[in-house]
């Protein structure tokens, strides 16, 4: 038992002068000291932090208020205090508060022109947020939120990668809110394209006298890599007196590198394959978002009337592989005759759920119908499927057309187009869960706002964006009010369709102001949602009060949830 405890004892002795000498502990030597961790660069911790709005605030201001610290709970996984208590030590300050801080943001604010313009100012301890009006306060929460707090990938760590002083010239052109708290913003308004009296001079070296621009599209580019973000838009022009070889109605694509603010012409598209044919019109402009036999993602389709209205009609696609500068007219789709006897008003959708892209168009060939709406289907973009019917109505007489479709998420389709004949030209939309199938005898709703005061006919198109609501956002229109005699809106649900207000259009034209003679204006607009889903651009035809000739205009609509 001795020896025992003895060895115990030796054991023991030896184990203690080894954790004398472990690397933390000094054994003879200096301790080493471990490195201090720096927090992650252009950061700062809030944990700390309380979030500050004045007493008075307005009730909007106070939303935001609470919404940011949402956001803040969400993305950062911390809980910061919501007060009006404006003594923390430090704190998130946001409006008109009587903090130093605030003072000292609203003095940068003094050289900005715009009258809704913000700051966000980051300094030792604090950050302040501030707009010269309630409105432009909570829009620069808006952009604080995603700015600086979603871009936070450290929590606590709040990311002042965008800066620490801010200032924005930020202006609306005007705002309307939803039933929901909605908010939509038309922060821009910008003329794309204007018709100047007598002879308009176009940048590839001709004249040639221009009474109407229509038809336009507008997109934002999403599988582009580095050109991801511009815009382009299209749109046909009716050219009246033309220098020989230039088609009496032609295509122009323009490009927008700053949210639409300023545009130029970068291409115009012509006939190739049947140069017997001298005009393209009704067009429409489509990216591919995947591969689609040798197209890449990202390959630009330009689909469109090739058309001698006296006699032959092509649905015919011109592709681009450089974001739209120069164009290949490479397939034609389907061949019709003149007026009577027609393709028109294509529409190009690729499907992911089946792999195919679909061209949706208006059919005047079948004797048995008037006009009917049908598509046909690619899995190369070359070869494609026989013709399939969308609505076909018994009334040999009905003219259903302009087919137009947006997703509202997986498997769920909404599609708007035009009645003409046994319903005098009423919108009217359909719901599908398979682009591939529907049903064409069924001709859907009627578009009209749910207390049944206000309708459109004719060149419809429709958008949907998740950002909105539970639901997302459904925004409609048509070419003209049912009456003509109420002003022109825009239709909105925020339940998929099932019930409609309406809010102000932001690009209103007058039908009966057509100089031309030939009803084009409003005929028809464009809808694109951006990568986010938070912005929707909106381009259309209008007419110019001063001219009476028509121009092609671009509004920004911004969706503030």
């Amino acid at each position: 038992m001795k020896k025992t405890n003895l060895l115990l004892k030796i054991i023991t002795i030896i184990t203690l002068i080894s954790l004398l000498c472990s690397p933390t502990i000094s054994c003879g030597k200096p301790t080493e000291k471990l490195p201090i961790k720096e927090p992650p660069e252009n950061t700062v911790d809030i944990k700390d932090y309380s979030i500050i709005y004045a007493e008075d605030a307005d009730v909007a201001v106070t939303e935001r208020a609470q919404k940011l610290s949402s956001a803040i709970e969400d993305v950062m996984g911390i809980s910061l205090p919501l007060t009006t208590d404006v003594s923390a030590e430090k704190a998130i300050i946001i409006g008109n508060t009587s903090r130093a801080e605030t003072a000292d943001a609203k003095a940068k604010l003094e050289s900005e022109a715009f009258e809704d313009a913000f700051a966000i100012d980051i300094t030792d301890n604090a950050i302040a947020i501030i707009g010269k009006t309630d409105l432009s306060t909570t829009r620069a929460v808006e952009y604080f939120i995603s700015s600086y707090v979603e871009q936070s990938e450290t929590a606590t760590y709040l990311n002042f990668a965008a800066g620490k002083s801010v200032t924005k010239p930020f202006s609306i052109v005007s705002t309307h809110k939803l039933e929901n708290g909605t908010e939509i913003d038309v922060e821009l308004v910008t003329n794309v394209f204007e018709i100047p009296k007598g002879r308009y001079t176009e940048a590839y070296g001709y004249q040639t006298t221009v009474f109407t621009a229509h038809f336009p599209t507008v997109i934002e580019l999403q599988h582009n890599g580095e050109n991801n973000g511009k815009l382009l838009a299209i749109f046909c022009l009716n050219e009246y007196a033309y220098t020989p070889n230039i088609p009496n109605t032609a295509g122009c694509v323009m490009e927008s590198s700053d949210g639409g603010e300023t545009w130029k012409i970068i291409a115009r598209p012509e006939e190739t394959i049947d140069t017997s044919i001298k005009g393209i019109s009704m067009a429409h402009l489509y990216e591919l978002p995947a591969q689609v036999g040798d197209m890449p993602a990202g390959t630009l389709l330009y689909s469109g009337n090739s058309v001698n209205y006296s006699r032959k009609s092509h649905i015919a696609v011109w592709r681009s592989f450089d974001c739209g500068y120069t164009w290949e007219e490479y397939v034609i789709i389907a061949e019709g005759g003149g007026t009577k006897e027609g393709v028109w008003e294509p529409f190009m959708w690729y499907e992911e759920s089946d792999g195919y892209l679909y061209c949706f168009y208006s059919d005047d060939s079948d004797p048995k119908h008037d006009q009917k709406l049908v598509y046909k289907r690619s899995k190369d973009g070359v070869n494609w499927s026989e013709v399939c019917d969308v609505c076909t109505f018994d009334t040999q007489s009905d003219r259903p057309g302009m087919f137009v479709m947006t997703s509202m998420g997986p498997g769920r389709y909404f599609m708007v187009y035009e009645y003409y004949g046994s319903k005098s030209g009423a919108v009217y939309y359909k719901v599908t869960g398979d682009v591939s199938s529907w049903d064409p005898k069924n001709p859907g709703k009627q578009l009209i706002t749910s207390d049944k005061s206000y309708s459109v006919i004719g060149a419809p198109s429709c958008i949907w964006t998740p950002v909105g609501g539970r639901d997302g956002l459904l925004i409609a229109i048509g070419k003209k009010d049912a009456d003509e005699t109420q002003e022109h809106r825009l239709f909105v649900s925020l339940n998929n369709g099932s019930t409609w207000t309406t809010i102000e259009n932001p690009l209103p034209y007058d039908v009966k102001n057509d100089a031309a003679g030939n009803d084009r204006v409003g005929h028809r607009a464009s809808f694109f949602v951006s990568a986010d889903g938070s912005t929707v651009y909106y381009i259309n035809n209008t007419d110019n009060p001063e001219t009476g000739l028509h121009r092609i205009q671009f509004a920004r609509l911004k969706i503030y949830e």
